[in-house]
């Protein structure tokens, strides 16, 4: 998804579809016998206020053998 990103690409995670697994399988074209963890739609921005995420600074989100 990060490297969409920096491509120009919105992304999204979603698993809404499970719900209709089967369903979503033949409209794929996706074998039976795999089974779906995510659907991740992909597709150009085009709007306008496409910039870069707000990122905190990992030394506040990485924690190492402490919190």
């Amino acid at each position: 998804m990060l490297a969409a990103r920096a491509r120009g690409l919105g992304t999204a995670w979603t698993t809404l579809h499970l719900r209709y697994e089967k369903e979503i399988s033949e409209l794929l074209g996706i074998p039976s016998d795999i089974r779906h963890g995510a659907l991740i739609p992909t597709a150009y921005y085009i709007g306008n206020s496409f910039k870069p995420a707000p990122r905190q600074p990992l030394d506040e989100v990485l924690h190492i053998n402490s919190w």
